[in-house]
């Protein structure tokens, strides 16, 4: 069999792919075989009867179609692979001839992955992000933890905004109460927005045996009657004033368990450095992964990116159905059209595609390779934020045949970890910072040399 080559742009080859008259001879004698099974002739056994009968049977055209059939699979995939190429869509034929006096002869039109060299991954330079924590910072997580241990007492005065009031609210929409919005007894904190901001406004300056009465329109996302004009009933119990404890060393014991509130704060500080360096390490990943992808001009063929696409909208049309409204239902409450959702859906699509691509290139230009344990620390990894057994997980990638996907994706988070050991990252907390941070582990005690042994590279001394 031969295989002509033809490259009509970046994306999509034609193949001209021609087969000896054997060759066709055999796809019909096979075709016919398998048809002999299907069919009873009589004076034969089930699918032992000669072909000539088998023709006279069910036609030269039905052994032709399936003979044709088959071999066009058979020949198409011996010829990717002579070529290797890599397709992404299903392939158009055009056959020529097919017959078993002249052979076969055909032509296939198909998306390729486009041919890409990797570019040098060493020498990206990015800049770390913030993770420095500024005092106002560590004052407001300071600040949230008195609240937490903040005492509350009833007071003769009128509410001030940072109050709480105890409440009973009443809810009618067009003169009929809403039932399930009946609140008794209630502690509300002037201020806080939870209901709606008129409600704020009107707590303000209420004082103990209050009842406040107003019209407000309920939010859209209200069950049931949602952006109507509801109105509101509310009878203030009382007025409670938070008292926050001072920031001491007995807070710092009561909260912490801490010696001394310089402690305390200087912990503050750590965790707030610590979560920022780890979210750092996140976005530091697609920084510099967007760097090198950059670095190609990578164009994405046409139909992964439209399957791409049509995955995505089906998996949303989905998720609409499951709250029992539709997609187009779903992307008017998120205020967009679904023609202006496609675009950015596919300008976002292209985007990861050609990532993937490029990641793709990079682990086989490395030789990068998936081991049985880096799949047991991905099913770990899923179990763990779908909150359910590993085996569990390893399952259901079996029974959905997902492995070729999830092996995909464990290669491509090696390429970018081997970008990202290479980049140039300025800016960073340095590595004594990271071990008090609990980070990186303690720095290592360096290796004492063997006794009695020499080095390689100088001659052991001799005795004078």
């Amino acid at each position: 069999m031969t295989t002509d080559v033809e490259r009509l742009d970046d994306v999509s080859v034609k193949l001209s792919v021609e087969a000896a008259p054997e060759r066709v001879r055999a796809a019909f004698d096979r075709a016919a075989r398998t048809i002999a099974k299907d069919i009873s002739v009589p004076g034969f056994r089930k699918g032992k009867a000669p072909r000539r009968v088998v023709e006279q049977r069910v036609g030269t055209a039905a052994i032709a179609q399936a003979a044709l059939d088959e071999a066009l699979q058979e020949f198409f995939v011996e010829a990717l692979r002579a070529t290797e190429l890599d397709t992404v869509a299903r392939p158009q034929i055009d056959v020529e001839r097919f017959d078993e006096a002249d052979g076969c002869a055909f032509t296939v039109t198909v998306e390729v992955r486009p041919e890409i060299t990797p570019a040098d991954h060493h020498g990206i330079t990015v800049s770390h992000p913030e993770w420095q924590v500024p005092d106002a910072d560590i004052t407001a997580q300071l600040d949230r933890l008195r609240e937490q241990f903040a005492e509350v007492e009833v007071v003769d005065r009128a509410a001030a905004a940072g109050d709480l009031v105890t409440l009973d609210l009443r809810l009618s929409v067009d003169g009929a109460e809403v039932e399930s919005a009946r609140v008794e007894g209630a502690l509300y904190e002037v201020g806080s927005g939870g209901v709606t901001p008129e409600l704020d406004r009107r707590a303000l300056g209420a004082s103990a045996g209050d009842v406040l009465t107003y019209d407000d329109e309920l939010p859209e996302a209200y069950p049931e009657h949602g952006g109507a004009t509801a109105t509101f009933t509310v009878t203030i119990t009382d007025v409670r004033e938070k008292r926050l404890p001072e920031l001491d060393d007995d807070f710092a014991d009561t909260a912490g368990g801490f010696d001394t509130f310089d402690e305390m704060r200087a912990d503050v500080a750590d965790s707030l450095a610590r979560r920022r360096i780890l979210e750092g390490r996140h976005e530091l990943r697609g920084v510099v992964t967007e760097a090198y992808v950059a670095l190609h001009d990578v164009p994405v063929p046409p139909t992964m990116l439209a399957d791409a696409v049509a995955e995505r909208l089906e998996r949303l049309a989905l998720e609409a159905q499951q709250f029992g409204g539709t997609l187009d239902e779903l992307l008017q409450l998120e205020g967009t059209s679904r023609e202006d959702y496609e675009v950015r859906l596919g300008e976002q699509m292209t985007t990861m595609l050609r990532a993937q691509l490029v990641l793709d290139a990079l682990a086989r230009g490395l030789g990068l390779t998936v081991q049985a344990a880096d799949l047991d620390r991905e099913f770990s990894r899923l179990a763990m934020e779908h909150r359910t057994d590993p085996k569990r997980i390893a399952e259901l990638v079996r029974d959905q045949g997902t492995l070729p996907v999830l092996v995909g994706d464990v290669l491509r988070r090696k390429a970018i970890d081997v970008v990202v050991e290479a980049a140039d990252i300025t800016g960073g907390p340095d590595d004594a910072t990271m071990r008090r941070l609990g980070l990186v582990d303690e720095e290592p005690a360096p290796e004492e040399p063997a006794a009695e042994e020499s080095s390689p590279e100088e001659p052991a001394a001799e005795e004078s």
